[in-house]
């Protein structure tokens, strides 16, 4: 039985946002590829962070978003 003195289940609040948090993710993701497939498709350019400092990634090269 649960008084106002308890405390509330962390865990389930953990667990549900966890969930929340990768179909996010999983969304987020798809729009991306999405994203740089057209501008694949288009010639255009995109720009990613490589760590240090952000870089122009060309369709014309073999190099991807990923590497």
């Amino acid at each position: 039985m649960k008084t106002s003195n308890d405390k509330p289940d962390m865990n389930s609040d953990v667990t549900e946002a966890s969930d929340f948090a990768n179909r996010s993710l999983g969304v987020h993701q798809r729009a991306v590829d999405k994203a740089l497939d057209r501008k694949r498709k288009l010639g255009q350019y995109w720009v990613v962070w490589d760590g240090e400092k952000p870089v122009e990634v060309h369709p014309d090269t073999k190099q991807t978003a990923a590497e």
